[in-house]
């Protein structure tokens, strides 16, 4: 199985955008945003007016705080808990790791932890320093079962006396490093079973999929004792409010390992003080927002994201003459998740796309519907933007992220690509 199905739909009586931000702002000891007399406004407005409001706050202990303060000086967070540190760079950040439950649960066999990283390549970067010290001899090969173009850019920094790429199709690697989903326009599925087996380390990237990712069938690709599942934390673990860039990572070592998980956890650490990879105390103020790492919180959010998107999806379908099939990982497997569609002309270059967006637009323009020019990576809003790679990376494709919001609005929006669907070209 490739996926959890615990939450692939948000249930029924999860709350609208607005109920669902003024309950944030409850739990955060914020003013309600729907207080009587409030009017309903902008829902993008409402948000970011709970931003301002927590980062108001969080920002208050670095504000007062040096980079390296004296021995004894304490800075409180805005829950009221406190942080004594004699330099920023090695600031612990066991406020936050230590948050239960963990993000994925412990398989027998197993102990795992939880590191938080700067950011979802800084954790990356720092696994692989972990794993290459760790290694009792080079090179170390390994095998990228995705198509994330920032994964694949930094494991070729790595000289090749360190870790070097496997030949084609190989049956063993020392490290895999997997994607479930993953997307270069058109989206794919990593199966485990069909993978090479790793005879030291998997790193299981599922910044894609969140917590709807089924590790155990990946553990047991691994013939080593150490495995790290991380993702960035930015994308869909901060109620689309964007407070702060992180890297989480879920280590797990097998029981018996010659080393075991809290040593590793302790390498990790160092090795994050030693690059710089590590939380700032500002960006650990504002990660200490009740709603961060709470796993109930994330499955209900990132439900209705993955069904929001599912829905466009099957709007768009497998037989348009007008699309490529493959702009979601729903129509592969209706297990799948996705925070976005990747929608791809079935024929046309960089030229037909810029088309394709110009009618798009206009037609957001002519329905008013609330979907907005822009990247994202909190998936509260809907926001569509088109991606031109370099010729050589691929082709261009219309990335269309429907978020947390859901209801009327949505519906409006999939129509639309429904009827673009149902046309044999471009108008």
């Amino acid at each position: 199985m490739l996926v959890s199905t615990r939450m692939l739909h948000p249930p029924s009586e999860a709350p609208d955008d607005r109920e669902d931000l003024a309950a944030l702002a409850e739990r955060a000891g914020i003013v309600p945003l729907d207080a009587p007399g409030r009017p309903a406004g902008d829902p993008d407005a409402a948000a970011l007016e709970l931003r301002r409001a927590w980062l108001g706050r969080a920002h208050r202990p670095a504000d007062a705080t040096l980079k390296s303060p004296c021995e004894g000086d304490v800075s409180r967070m805005p829950d009221g808990q406190s942080v004594r540190f004699g330099y920023e760079r090695e600031l612990s950040a066991s406020l936050l790791e230590r948050r239960l439950p963990l993000c994925y649960p412990v398989p027998r066999g197993w102990q795992s932890l939880r590191v938080l990283c700067r950011s979802g390549q800084a954790a990356l970067s720092c696994l692989l320093h972990l794993i290459a010290r760790e290694a009792s001899a080079l090179p170390l090969t390994f095998h990228h079962a995705g198509r994330y173009f920032e994964t694949a850019t930094l494991l070729d920094l790595w000289p090749r006396q360190v870790f070097a790429p496997a030949d084609e199709s190989p049956s063993r690697v020392d490290v895999l490093v997997g994607e479930p989903v993953h997307c270069d326009g058109q989206f794919g599925l990593s199966i485990p079973g069909r993978l090479p087996r790793a005879r030291r380390a998997l790193l299981l990237d599922t910044t894609m999929v969140g917590l709807h990712a089924d590790i155990e069938p990946w553990l047991d690709t691994l013939e080593g004792s150490f495995a790290a599942v991380f993702r960035s934390g930015l994308k869909l673990d901060q109620a689309g409010l964007e407070l702060a860039n992180v890297g989480i990572v879920q280590l797990f070592v097998r029981d018996g390992a010659k080393t075991g998980t809290a040593a590793m956890g302790a390498a990790l650490e160092r090795i994050r003080a030693l690059t710089g990879g590590g939380l700032t105390l500002d960006e650990l103020a504002a990660l200490s927002a009740p709603w961060f790492l709470d796993r109930p919180y994330l499955e209900r959010y990132t439900g209705r994201v993955f069904a929001n998107n599912a829905a466009l999806a099957r709007a768009i379908g497998t037989d348009s003459g007008l699309f490529d099939d493959r702009c979601h990982p729903s129509l592969l497997s209706p297990e799948a998740v996705a925070p976005f569609c990747a929608i791809r002309l079935r024929e046309g270059d960089a030229t037909a796309h810029r088309r394709l967006l110009q009618h798009v637009e206009t037609e957001i323009s002519r329905r008013g519907l609330a979907l907005a020019n822009g990247g994202s990576f909190g998936f509260r809003g809907n926001r569509y933007e088109l991606i031109e790679p370099e010729p050589q990376a691929g082709r261009p494709f219309l990335r269309v992220a429907m978020g947390y919001r859901g209801g009327p609005e949505r519906d409006r929006i999939v129509d639309l690509f429904r009827e673009l669907a149902a046309l044999p070209a471009l108008p």
